[in-house]
């Protein structure tokens, strides 16, 4: 189910929070996880009933193993890596298999279907492996029920882009009544308004610049390359941020706390920085799961570079299966070797260290976007062509969105010659007001020590109901893909 939709906002959401609210208040909760396991069954099911099958074969196997695992943890290795071979080999078959066999002269022969796959199959992968690495080093607790479990697995606020929760922190607060609270309410509605806010009026209008540069990589002058790639950076910036702040709202709403996944990583001074403040869970998985148990920092500098260069290759595999999204972790991974050898070597003014930090996220990102390496080096190598100028009329005409476009189009017939500069100014007017949004606190900052208001409550009827109105014809979040 997607959940920019007037189905999911205007329907699904408002019953499964009334429904939570009302049977959360009665002993044992029994009842509300019940339901929330069958809302989060039809929101994973929805465009694709047969994909649960999968979900619920790989979950009850990893339940298993994990309780197995937690009851003689002295001979849980085995079975930890059983489970992980499991879990990583279904993982394979539907994201990678179209890719390895791109390497062989099999190519084309067979692709996985893609309505067999659950939703958010990276994500509750990584999820059921944090459940089997929590349960063999004794930090789940022996009271986690299948219910619980399932619950966790096909929770809706986190089933489509994360974060990535772990079972222990996730199902106590599913399995605990909570009371009813207005600030509860007021906080979630208003991370969750704004979120979907980024979502549908930001991350839309750069989308559209990044799709109509990288379709057209080979015509473009400098100055469009310029701003394809920066359009790109916020695009993704505003569809992630805003599904985290959306999903720690829907949450909150309901009286649970999702672990931070977001906080201003475009405000960061060294890519070390950036990794602490983008997709903070999984940094956390890749950390906890991988990075330590292969030594971590503990071995010497050449192992810790090789185990952070291992784990940024692996990062860039997990989001996609392809070479531009490799080079997109290794470039990563390099930077933050370098980083890592020349600390305490070398020290930069901090504007400089925040200026250096967000053109290489730029650079980067433009991997992780193209179709192709190719189409990344094309792209990026437009920068060094001569005609450097404004940006095009073409390229300016396709930032906004159908009914903004309308309406400049309608400004523009009535204003005559001032209309056309109209036309012009106003779209590109998005990027450099995108950059300025970038300095400003994310809504889940705000709703940590939330105090309602007369604005807080203007702000956010106007971003639910604007948001509402621009559904259609919004793509469903980048994230999503992964």
């Amino acid at each position: 189910m997607n959940v920019q939709s007037h189905l999911f906002v205007l329907a699904y959401l408002p019953v499964v929070l009334i429904a939570w609210r009302v049977l959360n208040g009665r002993a044992g909760n029994q009842a509300a996880r019940a339901f929330l396991l069958c809302a989060g069954v039809l929101f994973c099911g929805w465009g694709s009933p047969l994909s649960l099958a999968v979900l619920a074969g790989e979950g009850a196997a990893s339940y298993w193993l994990g309780r197995r695992i937690a009851r003689d943890r002295s001979r849980g290795r085995p079975l930890l890596w059983a489970g992980a071979a499991l879990l990583l080999a279904v993982l394979a078959f539907f994201k990678y298999t179209g890719f390895l066999l791109s390497l062989t002269p099999l190519e084309g022969l067979f692709t996985p279907p893609a309505w067999l796959a659950p939703l958010g199959l990276s994500f509750v992968t990584f999820q059921q492996l944090f459940w089997l690495r929590d349960c063999y080093d004794g930090q789940v607790g022996a009271d986690v029920s299948p219910l619980d479990y399932a619950c966790c697995l096909t929770f809706f606020a986190t089933a489509t882009c994360g974060p990535i929760t772990r079972v222990g922190e996730l199902a106590p607060q599913l399995r605990r009544p909570a009371p009813f609270s207005w600030d509860d309410l007021a906080a979630g509605l208003y991370c969750f308004a704004l979120g979907l806010a980024k979502k549908v009026l930001l991350a839309a209008v750069f989308a559209n610049g990044a799709n109509f540069g990288f379709a057209r990589v080979g015509s473009l002058a400098p100055m469009d390359c310029a701003l394809t790639i920066l359009c790109y950076t916020l695009q993704i910036y505003f569809d992630f941020s805003g599904y985290c702040d959306m999903a720690s709202g829907m949450a909150r709403m309901m009286g649970v706390e999702l672990p931070v996944n977001f906080n201003s990583p475009y405000q960061a001074v060294s890519i070390k920085d950036f990794w602490g403040r983008w997709h903070i869970t999984l940094s956390r998985f890749f950390r906890q799961c991988v990075y330590i148990p292969l030594g971590g920092n503990r071995k010497g500098t050449a192992v810790t570079c090789r185990n952070i260069m291992l784990i940024f290759l692996l990062s860039g595999l997990w989001h996609g299966a392809g070479w531009g999204f490799i080079v997109w972790g290794a470039l990563h991974g390099g930077a933050q070797v370098a980083e890592r050898l020349l600390k305490g070597k070398l020290s930069l003014p901090k504007p400089l260290a925040w200026l250096l930090t967000f053109l290489f996220v730029n650079i980067a990102w433009v991997f992780f976007r193209a179709d192709s390496v190719g189409q990344a080096l094309a792209l990026l190598g437009g920068l060094f062509r001569p005609g450097w100028g404004l940006p095009s009329k073409e390229f300016a005409g396709a930032l906004p969105m159908t009914v903004i476009c309308n309406a400049l189009v309608y400004l523009q017939s009535r204003l005559q010659e001032g209309g056309r500069a109209l036309i012009y100014w106003a779209p590109l007017m998005a990027v450099p007001a995108g950059l300025a949004l970038l300095a400003c606190p994310n809504p889940l900052a705000q709703t940590k020590q939330f105090r309602p208001a007369v604005w807080r409550a203007v702000l956010c009827v106007l971003c639910l109901v604007v948001s509402v109105i621009f559904f259609s014809g919004v793509d469903t979040f980048i994230y999503a893909n992964f």
